[in-house]
């Protein structure tokens, strides 16, 4: 079945179960002014007129001032109702509504296929686009399972690049095979389209099958669709504010805030615990959660009438992180309160509809009237603490587990006595850890939402965490500790080595050991060098305490030094300076630095690499740019909770770190980015060697795969190796062609591929490590089998440079594709270059192998050409799609063989060639010839319309006339004459030359004309105009085409 039949008809049918109505070509192009809009018109005034109560004349208005928006962020606006204008007969703006959140059926739903819109020359078609109200919010692309759904996101964000003005009111877009469904937001990368596997509608069984139905339920159903367009979509925007990106939820993002706002409307349990773990997008989460409950579109009850929300975290890093995030997304007037002072202040204002932000130290009770002399003077006082109307306050709190200390808890319900309270945290809670439950949980709830670790690997949320251990001999576990401290401090005096001793100083100060330093980070150098920085990621360095810091910045310089000058010839001193730019410390000054230097030699380092705070944050910044060569920050105790760099894969840990505090460290390298495999922790201190112990506050089943040994993946890689293997003919491993040929079938290929692709995966991961080295024969002939099955199976372009595929791997499976002629085999020439035409006569083929091969070869190569040449014209190059279309579909089926492949391919070839030059025979110019070719087709099918007309005799050509030859003044004339067909074609030469002239105008055509709407405009009224003096059939489709084609043939500059 094709992709029409499979996922297209029945995707569209199934929203029309969910309440969409179809709408044919002919009723949206009825509604557009032209090809370049997308806004139904009609649909769209009479829904203002419906929602808004307003004249039409207003409507009409709102509408011409929509349709000239072309930026996403200001259409979300307005789609949010952030939009007002003055009517008639009212004294001060009207809030526009252009969608009905409070009534979703007060909405038009529609949904149309093969949607075509044009842009800058090219004319895309969009599979389904769900309209509301006559605006286009979601793109689906229908995508056949051989294909895979890969294919369709790749088409959209093309799409999202050529045809802009779809995509400017669009909320998300979806990529279906109907068997697997991946949806993003507007200009998201591939990485950052997601599956929806969770039923989260209430009352929704989710028992459909189909991941189509369920991402259609789950996304499209109207209610929740507009509930996704009020929420659970952002713009954040970078730290300089000029990068935006747009953010949809995940499915566990919304459940969780879903399960808060009905916890409030509920009202009977005013507090709930949720865990999503650390990478899954928690910060995110209590953004969505706040836009929620403070707008709440849609839901009408007393308990959300005008909340006031407080966000609480424990650490100023992670302050300073939510107050961001709320601010880059855009959340309207979020208040950061610096000062105890100030967020006092901000509590007793008794305003609704506040978001605040805070640390929780700014509660810390200092406040003079709790020393009172009595405790009834100091009960009175705690009373007071209450903010006003604290039933009207919803607290967040950030990390919730470690708020709970001392008497901070207590001042902050003593502040919001009434209020709902839920608890966040990106790691388990502790199994013994009663308060965290007691004071977020409802009693014998638990979480009210848990997103764990494995379920965020699952879902591609994170990257799973591995870790392997180095150079154990300097490891500082218990069991070496005490050899270990007496050999390092044996010319100490026994008073010396006890109180050393006493002091517990043992850990630190031999973690601190400048000999152990020197080989860590010598060992860090070459490991980053062959695991990490080829494929361009970057690493942490953790240890113990300051000290320790400053004296891994010194040694990890000089081991880079040193390796500029033995391998890159470098100078010491630009080596070092060099060196020095690789890496920062990060790590926070004490007001006692500056006096003890002269006392503490070690200190002298510490100061020696402080940074300044903005150097810190210069520093950071660096870091998470991809191209900055800065790729190691050092530090104690910063950026091990909080910090977000999805670049870094890698954490070299030399510090004994466990429970809560190794949970949050290790997820700083399990963020997504690009191909990242899995973030790696690399020990030094021997913290993997009873891991068990390490992790045992928390139940067994919550951090089982916290952590998974690296070495997992070499039986993992022997496993891949077998199972592609398995698919491989032993007989034909000798050779990539004969190998991918041997498959036998397109399902076989397309098997194949996934299994090679994780066997792919999995090799590059493990690179440069020696276990892959028995399988290097077998990696370099399945990787040059995908490029072959690319011709063979698919008819079309390899990719020859291998550029998605991990640096670490990419050279070598280049250079096998050149040593074994596979490059030569799967390079597609043009119909210009003399070779392209010698597998039709290459005297040099031996055997039927020589000419299956060749047939593949000039299947993909006229593939190609011709959606080139589709691009440039497709009414002049159409047939001969269809033409190429049809022979595949017969190579298919068996009806040829080889030799007759070739002949019939060497047909459509020559036939192209002959069109190529077919305006060489004519008087016209190419690019009038192009235009004349887009006219002759309405020649063509309205001479369908008149069979008594004369036709062309056999072998006469279809061609204008050549020069010389008489010519009709007008198609009219060539008709009231009653000639024939190619006299009416040759009536349609000097309109042909007459159209091209009016574009190369430099007085109508002027310079850029192309971008300009009003010129482009008003050359289209004038080819319109020529059409209808000529009185040339289908007059009102011609002007958007012939644009289409002049957009690329005749655009200045």
């Amino acid at each position: 079945m094709s992709e029409e039949s499979a996922v297209e008809l029945p995707g569209l049918r199934f929203l029309e179960s969910l309440g969409y109505t179809e709408l044919s070509a002919a009723e949206v192009n009825a509604q557009r002014e032209s090809l370049e809009r997308v806004v139904l018109k009609d649909t769209l005034v009479n829904a203002l007129v419906r929602i808004n109560a307003i004249g039409r004349a207003t409507a009409l208005s709102v509408y011409n001032e929509l349709a000239g928006l072309d930026d996403n962020e200001a259409w979300f606006k307005r789609l949010r109702g952030q939009y007002s204008k003055m009517v008639p007969g009212e004294s001060t703006s009207k809030t526009i509504r252009i969608l009905d959140f409070e009534r979703p059926q007060n909405n038009t739903w529609g949904v149309t296929r093969q949607f075509y819109v044009r842009a800058g020359g090219r004319v895309i078609e969009a599979d389904l686009v769900v309209f509301v109200n006559g605006i286009p919010l979601v793109v689906i692309e229908a995508k056949d399972i051989t294909v895979g759904v890969g294919k369709g996101i790749a088409q959209i964000r093309r799409y999202e690049q050529d045809v802009e003005a779809l995509f400017a009111p669009n909320a998300f877009n979806i990529a279906t095979t109907g068997a697997t469904l991946r949806y993003g937001a507007t200009g998201s990368p591939s990485q950052y389209w997601f599956d929806w596997p969770e039923s989260t509608i209430p009352g929704e069984p989710f028992a459909r099958t189909q991941a189509m139905e369920r991402g259609f339920t789950e996304l499209l159903t109207p209610a929740r669709l507009l509930d996704l367009i009020a929420h659970f979509i952002v713009f954040e925007r970078d730290a300089t504010g000029q990068k935006v990106i747009k953010k949809i939820c995940r499915y566990q993002q919304l459940r969780a805030v879903n399960k808060m706002v009905e916890r409030v409307i509920e009202g009977e349990h005013r507090k709930g615990l949720i865990w999503h773990t650390q990478g899954s997008g928690k910060s995110l989460t209590m953004v969505f959660a706040t836009l929620k409950l403070k707008f709440h579109r849609g839901i009408e009850h007393p308990q959300l009438k005008n909340p006031n929300i407080l966000v609480i975290t424990d650490r100023n890093d992670l302050d300073a992180q939510i107050s961001s995030t709320f601010a880059a997304c855009g959340l309207p007037n979020p208040r950061h309160a610096r000062s105890s002072a100030e967020l006092r202040a901000l509590i007793d204002q008794k305003s609704p509809g506040r978001v605040i932000t805070s640390t929780i130290f700014k509660l810390d009770g200092d406040d003079p009237r709790l020393q009172g002399a009595t405790l009834k003077a100091r009960q009175d006082a705690a009373a007071r603490l209450a903010a006003p109307d604290s039933s009207n306050w919803i607290v967040l709190v950030d990390e919730c587990h470690r708020t709970q200390e001392a008497l901070l808890g207590a001042y902050l319900r003593a502040t919001f006595p009434e209020a709902f309270f839920f608890g966040f945290t990106g790691t388990p809670v502790k199994k013994n850890d009663k308060d965290t439950y007691a004071n977020f949980g409802a009693p014998g709830e638990g979480y009210l939402d848990k997103y764990g670790i494995d379920e965020a690997v699952r879902d591609g949320a994170t990257v799973e965490v591995r870790y392997t251990a180095r150079l154990p001999e300097w490891h500082l576990d218990d069991a070496a500790l005490d050899a270990a401290f007496e050999q390092d401090f044996a010319h100490e005096d026994d008073a010396t080595r006890r109180r050393l001793k006493e002091r517990g100083a043992q850990r630190s100060d031999l973690a601190r050991l400048p000999a152990r330093i020197a080989q860590i980070a010598a060992d860090i150098w070459q490991h980053f060098r062959a695991h990490i920085h080829p494929d361009g990621y970057k690493a942490q360095i953790v240890t113990v305490d300051r000290k320790a810091v400053a004296e891994h910045k010194k040694a990890l310089d000089a081991v880079i030094a040193a390796w500029y000058v033995a391998e890159q010839g470098l100078s010491e001193s630009e080596a070092r300076l060099r060196a020095t730019g690789h890496s920062a410390a990060i790590y926070s000054a004490n007001a006692n630095d500056r006096g003890e230097v002269l006392e503490d030699e070690d200190l002298r380092g510490v100061v020696r690499f402080q940074l300044s705070e903005a150097e810190q944050k210069d520093a950071i910044k660096r870091f998470r740019d991809p191209d900055d060569p800065l790729s190691f920050l050092i530090v104690c105790d910063k950026l091990l909770t909080g910090f977000d760099a999805p670049v870094e894969q890698a954490m070299y840990l030399d510090k004994p770190l466990r429970d809560h505090n190794l949970l949050q460290a290790i997820t700083r390298t399990n963020r997504r980015y690009g191909d990242k495999p899995y973030g790696l922790i690399v020990d030094y201190f021997g913290v993997s060697k009873n891991l068990q112990d390490a992790l045992s506050a928390y139940r067994a089943d919550d951090v089982k795969n916290a952590l998974r040994p690296e070495s997992g993946l070499h039986d993992e890689l022997r496993d891949a190796h077998r199972e592609v293997m398995a698919m491989i003919d032993p007989g034909v491993r000798s050779n990539a062609l004969h190998a991918i040929r041997a498959l036998g079938s397109l399902d076989r290929y397309y098997d194949f591929c996934q299994r090679a692709k994780t066997f792919i995966a999995l090799y590059a991961a493990l690179m440069p490590d020696p276990v892959v080295i028995p399988y290097a024969p077998d990696f370099k002939l399945v990787g040059a089998m995908i490029p072959v099955g690319k011709i063979e199976w698919e008819h079309e372009e390899p990719d020859l440079d291998f550029a998605h595929y991990s640096a670490k791997i990419r050279q070598m499976l280049a250079n096998h594709v050149e040593v074994t002629g596979i490059r030569e085999l799967c390079t597609l020439r043009p119909l210009s270059a003399p070779r392209f035409w010698t597998d039709f006569n290459d005297p040099d083929a031996e055997d039927s192998r020589d000419l299956h091969t060749a047939a593949v070869r000039k299947t993909a190569e006229l593939k190609k050409i011709i959606a080139e040449k589709l691009a440039e014209n497709a009414e002049r190059y159409a047939s001969f799609s269809e033409r190429l279309k049809e022979l595949i579909a017969q190579f298919q089926l068996g009806l040829f063989d080889d030799a007759d492949k070739l002949d019939a391919l060497e047909s459509v070839a020559r036939d192209l060639q002959a069109e190529d030059a077919a305006h060489q025979s004519s008087r016209l110019s190419e690019r009038a010839f192009g235009i004349w070719s887009i006219l002759k087709t309405t020649v063509a099918d309205d001479a369908d319309a008149h069979p008594d007309d004369a036709s062309p005799t056999e072998g006469q050509a279809d061609a204008p006339p050549t020069e010389g030859q008489t010519e009709s003044t007008s198609y009219a004339e060539a008709y009231a004459d009653g000639t024939t067909h190619a006299q009416r074609l040759t009536a349609l030469e000097t309109l042909a030359e007459d159209i091209a002239a009016l574009y190369q105008s430099d007085e109508l055509a002027t310079i850029r004309w192309q971008e300009k709407g009003s010129v482009r405009h008003e050359l289209r009224k004038r080819v319109r105009h020529m059409l209808l003096r000529h009185d040339v059939p289908r007059w009102e489709e011609l002007p958007e085409k012939i644009e289409t084609f002049a957009l690329k043939h005749f655009a200045k500059s």
